[in-house]
């Protein structure tokens, strides 16, 4: 996973230092924000570059982060393709379709054996002679247990930009992934034009 990570940065990095042009000629932006999945129920981090290809197309990497909850720690990788279908000096909109790949690892430590918990009843199984009805789930509980994998599909959304200075944008976006890891998200965040 975190050679995942390591390689998302660098790809990102890469697409958003590959040109170096004057600022107000520039092609190229990039930045970050915060972003919310339906299906993983969580918020998350992003890092974004954008390639402005023409007054039309734009082209777009991102990387998101979600925060571990119930184990589970989930990223994602977005290509996406954007249409703008209106433009002027200050706001820009777009529809958005691409590429979506996103990985999960559930990691669960080995859990006690007391299933009693604040009761105070332990089912080692002394108390039921021999017979113990918790033996299977204890052997489970008391292991530890990992799992990884990652999952392909389908953005399509919209979005917008609106500038704050002749650099800095307010950008936001609303997508759904469709398949293997069906899910809508939402973000907003900052992007610097270089």
């Amino acid at each position: 996973m975190k050679s995942t990570i390591k390689l998302a940065i660098i790809a990102i990095a890469a697409f958003t230092l590959s040109t170096s042009t004057s600022a107000q000629e520039s092609k190229i932006m990039a930045g970050g924000g915060l972003s919310y999945a339906s299906e993983i129920n969580n918020i998350g981090l992003f890092a974004k570059g954008i390639y402005l290809i023409n007054d039309s197309w734009e082209g777009a990497g991102t990387f998101t982060y979600f925060f571990k909850k119930d184990y589970t720690t989930w990223t994602a990788l977005d290509f996406n393709g954007h249409y703008v279908f209106s433009s002027n000096e200050s706001t820009s909109f777009y529809a958005l379709g691409g590429l979506n790949m996103t990985f999960y690892k559930i990691k669960i430590d080995g859990v006690s054996s007391d299933l009693g918990g604040d009761w105070g009843i332990d089912y080692t199984g002394d108390e039921m002679g021999e017979y113990n009805p918790y033996a299977d789930m204890q052997s489970t509980l008391g292991s530890s247990f990992e799992s990884s994998g990652s999952e392909i599909g389908f953005n399509i959304g919209i979005g917008g930009r609106y500038a704050l200075t002749e650099s800095l944008y307010l950008n936001g976006e609303a997508k759904y992934t469709l398949g293997g890891a069906d899910y809508f998200s939402i973000g907003a965040g900052l992007m610097y034009r270089f």
